[in-house]
């Protein structure tokens, strides 16, 4: 028996602290989620640098609960837009991104590849503490936070 009210969601969000349960009309905008999910939740996540996904895709602030036809009972989960460099070896370039935590190392490389044009072809991410960073690794799996230092060097294992 479904003991929801009419036109709402019983939405778990998954994030790194956890998980947290909120009762959520369908008509909410995805950017007044965000909200609740600061306010009522009080997930340390700045609105502004919250990423909802569902279903592995990420979810516009305009757009509502209803437009993507989420279920009554859905998991989203709230990744983190962190603020990254990216050095090239030996050059002294550097390139600075905000991108969502949820990527993949992969991901971020392709992003370079295409903004900037830098050739990425038997090329890793490093960084340290770290090591070398696995592509099909989300970036907050691989350990990268907020202000992390990247370097796109020689994968000396594939030449």
């Amino acid at each position: 028996m479904n003991y929801l009210p009419p036109a709402t969601s019983l939405i778990t969000f998954l994030w790194s602290g956890g998980e947290s349960i909120l009762l959520v009309p369908m008509a909410t905008r995805i950017l007044d989620v965000k909200l609740l999910i600061s306010e009522v939740l009080r997930i340390p996540v700045p609105i502004d640098r919250q990423e909802l996904s569902w279903e592995g895709q990420c979810l516009k602030d305009e757009l509502t609960l209803q437009d993507y036809h989420i279920p009554p009972t859905a998991f989203l989960v709230i990744y983190k837009k962190i603020e990254v460099e990216i050095y090239l070896e030996f050059d002294g370039i550097r390139y600075v991104y905000v991108v969502f935590d949820g990527i993949t190392v992969g991901e971020l490389k392709a992003k370079l590849q295409t903004e900037q044009g830098v050739d990425i072809e038997h090329k890793v991410l490093w960084m340290v503490d770290n090591g070398y960073l696995d592509d099909h690794a989300q970036l907050l799996v691989a350990g990268v936070v907020e202000g992390a230092k990247l370097f796109l060097i020689e994968d000396k294992k594939r030449m």
